[in-house]
């Protein structure tokens, strides 16, 4: 990940390079200005408290960071054509003639794109997936155990509210033995989270062995002061993990720090897992980390391994191509596999990171049995 952030901003700097032939060449400077306000307006909606300029803001953004993605794929294929013409002894004249006449009408095109997928996209994100996954454990529960997970709901300015009634429904109707959420809850400050009804429906979530929440990227990032963490504690339903560990009758649960969290929050250790791993061996130990990473290096001396894992953050790369991408990015991005030698279950996530779409992957609330 270290080449991550360097990597976003050269495509950045490339997608803006090439945005430059949409526009003739006295509005050049217009249309790189439209271009750093549609990409910063993803982020600058969060500086502001009127509720109508947050909401289009969060539109402006979401529109143009959908726009952008598919802008860098058609960038990339059209230079590699333009790349094959010069090969063939075309003139690098010839070529950018060629961008002159064509271009405005591609980005016309990805702009028409752009409105289809959040025509197509805005549904599937809006409703959610139920999923049923059934495992056997290494630890024989001493019951047949019913875990409902959900993960990365992003309470945002294009969050629907009623979208959280249907989550809350859902899970009344699943009745799980536990629920667990892992992390990344919200990209609004307190205060807002409070304005908009959240606390009510939030409190509602409830399970006869319990509501265990971890921390994600996000509550580093966006609630710096840890705003969200105290929205969290203020509920007498939610069990917060923070490199911590609980035990019950059935089974043990650890949540770990976000790893961005910790870097921020913790003078960037998180708490070895030996160090906190339950006592307790007759029952199955579960482990929530928000990010699919694997153990730590320092975790190297367990004695005992988690039966199994649990993680959210990738959201499957939510669309396209952003799908493709994740991919790469992380081994193991969504659903059932292996890391550490450990079962371990990727979600795609119940909400949204920016664009309130989803192309190629789906928001999902997931039932385990074990």
């Amino acid at each position: 990940m270290f080449f991550f952030f360097p990597l976003i901003l050269l495509l950045l700097f490339y997608a803006w390079r090439r945005f430059r032939y949409v526009f003739p060449k006295k509005y050049r400077r217009i249309g790189a200005c439209i271009f750093v306000f549609g990409f910063a307006a993803s982020f600058l909606y969060r500086v502001f408290r009127n509720d109508s300029i947050i909401a289009v803001l969060a539109i402006i953004g979401s529109l143009c960071l959908v726009f952008l993605a598919n802008w860098v794929v058609f960038c990339v294929l059209w230079d590699l054509y333009l790349g094959i013409r010069r090969l063939m002894g075309k003139k690098r004249l010839s070529n950018k003639r060629l961008r002159m006449r064509r271009e405005p009408l591609f980005a016309s095109c990805i702009g028409a794109l752009t409105l289809a997928f959040f025509i197509i996209g805005g549904p599937l994100h809006s409703n959610f997936l139920m999923v049923t996954v059934k495992e056997t454990l290494q630890t024989e529960p001493k019951k047949t155990l019913r875990i409902a997970l959900f993960s990365d709901i992003h309470f945002n300015a294009l969050f629907q509210q009623n979208k959280l009634e249907r989550i809350v429904d859902s899970l009344i109707i699943l009745r799980p033995d536990a629920i667990f959420f892992a992390g990344d809850l919200a990209d609004l400050p307190k205060d807002k989270l409070q304005e908009r009804g959240y606390d009510s429906l939030f409190s509602q979530i409830r399970a006869p062995l319990g509501f265990y929440v971890t921390t994600g990227n996000h509550e580093a990032y966006m609630n710096p002061k840890g705003r969200t963490i105290e929205w969290l504690q203020s509920f007498d339903n939610v069990t917060l993990l923070m490199d911590s560990t609980v035990c019950n009758d059935f089974f043990c649960v650890t949540g770990r720090l976000d790893h961005q969290y910790a870097d921020r929050h913790n003078g960037k250790v998180r708490t070895p897992l030996p160090e906190i791993m339950p006592e307790n061996s007759s029952v199955p130990w579960f482990l929530i980390d928000h990010q699919p990473k694997g153990l730590d290096v320092r975790d190297i001396d367990l004695t005992r391994k988690p039966d199994f894992a649990f993680s959210g953050h990738t959201h499957a790369g939510q669309f396209f191509p952003v799908t493709i991408i994740i991919k790469l990015l992380w081994p193991l991005n969504h659903g059932l596999g292996e890391l550490s030698g450990i079962p371990w279950y990727v979600t795609s996530g119940i909400g949204q990171w920016g664009p309130p779409v989803r192309i190629g992957s789906k928001a999902e609330l997931v039932l385990f049995i074990f």
